[in-house]
């Protein structure tokens, strides 16, 4: 977790019953009616989209309302009685939402449950912890972030389309379930801190394997870019040539593409380095497989050496 919350604010919110902690014990006693996020970029779009879905249901209301007294089903001083308690209701309930959002960051559950899209510009460090309270989401996506972990997502089961920044992680182990799962797009930038880009060195862990993919039979988009650092290999002074057989592993939707490896050579199997002088601080590679327009695999990637 990036963030904690100020201690002050925990006494004070528990003292009103409000849950916002991470306790087993305090859980176990009490299952709270709020969601607290640790990212700040995911709590502004939350509030910003349970106040839609509020001004959606306003205006519905509103608009049966009009419709009976356009058919005289009701006369104009209960049109007028029942807008202004519809109006006076949704006014309640927005100052009620903004004073638990202002004062202590949280959301109530049953207001997010119902959410199917979210969109936003995440921190640059971030956690999806509390996302997985989002039981109806479709659709999630958004820049920054740089998620080092999926595994609140693994539990949205209706999630159809994801489209995140990411790093540090092998494998996509955590989407396995989501079946029907349809669109995945990746980005993992190879570096834990923007300032890191500077330097020619990949810091994060390149993920080679995606094969989790292979079982969600609805998947049909699948654009996936990499960078980052494979295991650190030990050389002996005075090896010139290194070999590595095939080491990135694609989903089954990929099959019948052919993977094409770039190191000192092109191969379709593997990765080869020559002439080494003994002072390379990494074998540096890339690689690319696609199918079609929909499905595309690529990536940077680096092999730290340690010489001896």
């Amino acid at each position: 977790m990036k963030k904690s919350v100020k201690s002050s604010m925990v006494v004070l919110a528990l003292g009103l019953g409000l849950s916002i902690g991470t306790s087993e014990e305090v859980e176990a006693m009490y299952e709270s009616p709020y969601s607290y996020f640790n990212d700040y970029g995911i709590r502004e779009e939350l509030f910003a989209d349970v106040d839609n879905l509020y001004s959606d249901r306003y205006r519905a209301e509103m608009d049966q309302l009009m419709e009976k007294h356009e058919k005289g089903s009701i006369s104009d001083d209960e049109f007028d009685r029942l807008s202004e308690k519809l109006a006076e209701i949704d006014e309640k309930n927005f100052l009620e939402r903004k004073t638990l959002f202002d004062s202590y960051g949280l959301l109530k559950k049953i207001d997010i449950k119902n959410i199917t899209h979210f969109d936003t510009d995440f921190e640059e460090y971030s956690s999806l912890t509390g996302i997985e309270e989002l039981t109806a989401l479709e659709q999630v996506q958004g820049e920054g972030g740089n998620f080092n972990s999926f595994r609140e997502l693994s539990e949205l089961k209706n999630l159809k389309t994801v489209m995140l920044e990411a790093n540090n992680q092998l494998t996509l182990n955590s989407f396995k379930k989501l079946k029907d799962l349809e669109t995945i797009q990746l980005l993992f930038d190879g570096y834990e801190k923007n300032e890191e880009q500077d330097s020619q060195e990949y810091t994060q862990a390149l993920p080679t394997d995606i094969s989790a993919l292979s079982n969600l039979n609805k998947l049909k988009n699948i654009q996936i870019s990499a960078r980052g650092r494979m295991a650190t290999v030990t050389l002996k002074k005075g090896t010139t040539s290194y070999q590595l057989f095939d080491p990135i592993v694609p989903s089954k939707q990929f099959d019948g593409a052919e993977m094409k490896y770039f190191s000192d050579n092109e191969s379709s199997e593997w990765l080869e380095w020559n002439d080494l002088k003994g002072d390379e601080k990494y074998l540096g590679f890339s690689w690319r497989i696609e199918k079609g327009t929909n499905l595309s695999y690529t990536g940077e990637g680096q092999i730290p050496i340690r010489w001896k």
